[in-house]
């Protein structure tokens, strides 16, 4: 199925997304973690519900269930992160926060996107891509001020960047049968490049144990 490898990186976010919940749940407190990711991850879901039916998705069942666990994943945590408002203090610069990576990614979508229509469902797709490509961001400038990154926000966003690069994957698949959506390919391979220092620190963690510092000066 040509649509595998898209569906199977939302499913690696979606074990993300509920390690994400239960660790706010348990902990009461979203010390650590970035507001303005949940907001953008928030945003790419719902603009994925508006576009998902007119592409090949809606031949698989899966996509569907994905869609829409991935839909209350979503909400659930837009709802801890604002109950558990008061927890943290630390925000994002502001050049990385959801009203700067929303319009940026509005705007990158309009210029770059799959097609030759200046209007077209297309550009949603493209929304969803770079919102979700910058909305890790927040979240990695965060853990760079931070000491030692908690170790199941470590696993989150290990995760998260798993799924892209397995997105990122089916996008070159694609290319390579013939149907070639490099702005979106872009998107990923942006994502995956600004995030490769952690997600090398991560697989260290798994493999050696340890503590995993994302600070100025590496180390685990």
């Amino acid at each position: 199925m040509e649509v595998f490898l898209f569906i199977l990186g939302y499913y690696v976010q979606l074990v993300a997304s509920c390690l994400l919940l239960f660790k706010i749940w348990k902990h009461k407190s979203i010390y650590g973690l970035s507001v303005d990711t949940q907001a953008a991850y928030l945003f790419g879901v719902i603009s994925r519900c508006i576009w998902v039916f007119e592409t090949r998705l809606v031949d698989t069942k899966f996509a569907y269930i994905e869609l829409l666990l991935s839909v209350v994943a979503s909400i659930g945590l837009a709802y801890l992160c604002f109950s558990n408002y008061h927890t943290t203090m630390k925000h994002a610069h502001p050049s990385l926060r959801i009203y700067s990576t929303g319009p940026a990614s509005l705007l990158l979508a309009f210029l770059f996107h799959p097609g030759d229509g200046w209007w077209s469902m297309q550009i949603l797709v493209s929304y969803t891509m770079f919102q979700e490509a910058m909305g890790l961001l927040p979240q990695l400038w965060l853990m760079r001020k931070m000491h030692e990154v908690e170790p199941l926000t470590s696993h989150y966003v290990g995760l998260l960047i798993c799924a892209r690069f397995i997105r990122m994957l089916f996008w070159v698949k694609m290319y390579f049968l013939g149907e070639h959506f490099l702005q979106l390919l872009f998107a990923d391979v942006c994502h995956t490049l600004l995030s490769a220092d952690y997600l090398y620190l991560w697989f260290k963690k798994l493999r050696y144990g340890g503590r995993l510092i994302y600070s100025q000066n590496y180390g685990v």
